[in-house]
């Protein structure tokens, strides 16, 4: 049982049975509700400090996207003082709605094995929109990020895979909830309200991966923020919520996870921080993680075998379950379905070594050079890699082949691509990718210190000063779009 706050012992007093049994949602508010920055390890600071900055460059890479332009001009409908990746200020809703889209827009943001969560895009856009609302110092906002990433990538571990892959939008579901958490401590909400706010949230869970390859998946990480804080503002307002919602026989749990859940992960909050341990998989390339060692084992086989893309005969790619179920695209007919194909992504780093945001446009997807290599690659199903201990250890490996028109054949071997956990980025190479993607936004070149950087401050310089940029808004046009219509 968690250790019970002073605030509520009086509750204790007038209903011991209050307190038998301590439901993961009043667990996770308890936490959440105790924790000071001075608790939290400065490596720990750091690792947020790392995803906060990745996610505020990729936001700025999104912001110029046409879609998320005209979502900012649709919605930033009211004046406030919150600022949106677009350059407009407006009310909380509206830019949480708008950063969250843009910091998935290229799914270039991070992503955690605890679940399969890309946490950042939803809490850091509910975070820093409620911050804004509120005045909050920046000292509030990163304790903020830190709960709700804490709560999240927990709940993550809870649910194991199994919540993905059974086809839930695991991003959805343990991302609203850590950001109920997070913002919950911003608006200052005591422990029953918190409590109640994540009952709302729990139940509020549940997205299918239908939506991969659409404009509804990085539209939902804005929605979701923006969820988060309407489900807090009516816990502050004094609405209940079920705060059995994950436990009870038709709660989160039994219905969205088939009753599996590894409940003494709760017990590590504070213990374990999960920003540090394991930590977060930082993309080198703007696609699904699930893809990133097939695109580095492609060019390093190409690399030490002295060929070029025009060299390649035939590839087969053999991966695990996870990474089956994740790249649901063969030949994509779109942008956002390149970032979800194996066939696409080995074409570029065949062709380029990587896959790199102008890859993500029509005229590159139709590249007659790509369209070969595409037709080159054969996925399977390795069982091998889909079983403990390599599916533990590994769970986005591939064993690639490739044959070459002279009759020479190459096999290699990638459990975990450069900037995931245990090969992680270097501060410069994160700065590096920040820099890349102001520099994609047309914007100038900053060299914020990881040590002591605003996360407030550094949103409000990089996103204002977007307002008039429409450098590569109209490049990237709609990433919808199918092949046959350009």
């Amino acid at each position: 049982m968690a250790v019970i706050e002073r605030s509520d012992k009086h509750l204790l007093a007038q209903n011991p049975a209050h307190f038998v049994k301590m439901t993961l949602a009043r667990r996770f508010a308890h936490w959440s509700g105790s924790l000071c920055l001075e608790d939290v390890p400065d490596g720990v600071r750091i690792c947020a400090r790392r995803a906060a900055l990745d996610t505020l460059g990729v936001a700025v890479a999104g912001a110029v996207h046409s879609k998320v332009r005209l979502l900012g001009q649709s919605i930033a409908k009211i004046p406030g003082n919150c600022f949106a990746a677009t350059g407009q200020r407006t009310d909380a809703i509206a830019a949480a709605t708008i950063n969250g889209m843009a910091a998935h827009l290229w799914d270039y943001d991070d992503n955690s094995y605890t679940g399969m969560i890309h946490g950042s895009a939803i809490i850091l856009p509910a975070v820093l929109a409620v911050a804004q609302e509120t005045g909050a110092s920046d000292d509030d906002a990163l304790l903020a990020f830190i709960i709700g990433s804490e709560v999240a990538y927990c709940l993550g571990e809870i649910c194991t895979h199994s919540h993905f892959m059974q086809g839930w939008w695991a991003t959805g579901s343990c991302a609203l909830i850590g950001a109920v958490a997070g913002i919950s401590r911003l608006y200052a909400l005591d422990a029953e309200e918190t409590a109640n706010a994540l009952g709302m949230a729990a139940v509020n869970a549940g997205i299918q991966r239908a939506i991969a390859g659409t404009d509804t998946k990085p539209y939902l990480c804005g929605n979701v923020a923006a969820q988060a804080i309407t489900l807090t503002r009516a816990a502050q307002a004094g609405l209940t919520g079920p705060q059995d919602a994950f436990e009870q026989e038709n709660g989160f749990f039994a219905l969205l996870n088939r009753a599996i859940l590894l409940s003494e992960h709760a017990e590590t909050l504070g213990v374990r921080w999960r920003l540090e341990t394991p930590g977060l998989l930082f993309k080198t390339s703007p696609v699904c993680s699930a893809v990133h060692a097939i695109i580095e084992e492609t060019a390093k086989l190409l690399e030490e075998g002295g060929k070029t893309a025009d060299d390649i005969e035939t590839a087969v790619a053999e991966v695990p379950e996870l990474v089956r179920a994740s790249l649901v695209f063969g030949v994509p007919e779109s942008a956002q379905q390149a970032q979800f194909s194996l066939p696409y992504c080995f074409a570029c780093a065949a062709l380029h070594g990587s896959v790199r945001l102008q890859d993500l446009s029509l005229a590159e997807l139709n590249n007659r050079k790509k369209q070969d290599l595409m037709q080159r690659v054969t996925t399977r199903n390795a069982d091998d890699l889909s079983t403990p201990p390599e599916s533990v250890d590994f769970p986005e490996s591939v064993r690639l082949t490739i044959t070459f028109k002279d009759g020479q054949t190459i096999t290699g071997f990638c459990g975990e691509a450069f900037g995931m956990p245990n090969r992680p980025l270097a501060n410069h190479d994160l700065q590096n990718k920040f820099n890349d993607c102001l520099a994609f936004a047309g914007k100038t070149q900053i060299a914020p210190d990881l040590n002591e950087f605003s996360l407030v401050g550094l949103a409000d310089q990089i996103f204002f000063s977007l307002g008039s940029n429409h450098k590569n808004s109209t490049q990237q046009g709609d990433p919808n779009e199918t092949a046959e219509q350009t």
